[in-house]
């Protein structure tokens, strides 16, 4: 891994870390959120998955539109290193 490979990783890391902890204010029932990326290609390979306590949880934060604000929330974070999610999923633990 090279130094700039290090450096994205490690500032990812952090931006991800505090999106989640603003989705976990805004929506008690989110569990956690994990991301898979290839460093030497992230414009195209930066996906993140979202988790909920269980399966009700995930079902209400649907139906009351819960979602896109978690997703606005994501890209808002990341818009800072200039990355967006080419996808974002939902999941229940």
């Amino acid at each position: 891994m090279t130094k700039t490979e290090k450096r994205l990783d490690n500032t990812l890391r952090k931006i991800l870390t505090t999106a989640c902890e603003n989705i976990k204010d805004a929506q008690p029932e989110f569990s956690h959120l994990t991301h898979t990326i290839n460093l030497k290609k992230p414009d195209s390979t930066l996906q993140v998955t979202c988790f909920f306590i269980d399966e009700l949880a995930l079902a209400q934060a649907s139906s009351q539109q819960q979602l896109p604000f978690i997703e606005r929330e994501l890209i808002e974070q990341l818009r800072v290193v200039g990355l967006k999610p080419q996808t974002i999923n939902f999941l229940a633990v």
